[in-house]
């Protein structure tokens, strides 16, 4: 019972600390909703949501940019780089998707909203719906 109780405890330990991801070099690639929610009216920060214009309209960051990832091709290199990027979708794989070619393209500082609007509505943050 002892060796089960150690291996929860290892598991859990581990999964805790897979929640943040980083990229071949270190850097930190995942943010918390909260660090989001904190950081989204600097004007050096850029919030991008990769849901579909639906799913955007639906439920929303108030200063969230709708930017469809199967559009990617076409506005990637429109973004800025000396601002901070945070992407946004419904749980967090899209925007991880979105992350990591932003990343391969050249751009250093972007992050991926771990857990997406999911996570985000959870912990009862705002949004805004409509157009």
């Amino acid at each position: 019972m002892r060796i089960v109780k150690a291996l929860i405890g290892a598991l859990m330990g581990v999964s805790l600390t897979a929640c943040e991801v980083q990229d071949q070099q270190g850097a930190k690639t995942t943010v918390t909703p909260r660090e989001v929610y904190e950081q989204r009216a600097s004007k050096d920060v850029l919030i991008i949501d990769v849901r579909t214009p639906t799913e955007f309209r639906m439920e929303r960051i108030k200063e969230a940019q709708n930017k469809p990832l199967d559009q990617i091709q076409q506005w990637l290199k429109e973004l800025p780089k000396d601002k901070k990027i945070y992407f946004v979708c419904r749980s967090g794989n899209r925007s991880g998707q979105a992350q990591r070619m932003a990343q391969q393209a050249g751009y250093t500082n972007t992050y991926n909203m771990q857990g997406g609007m999911l996570a985000w509505t959870r912990e009862g943050l705002p949004v805004v719906s409509g157009e």
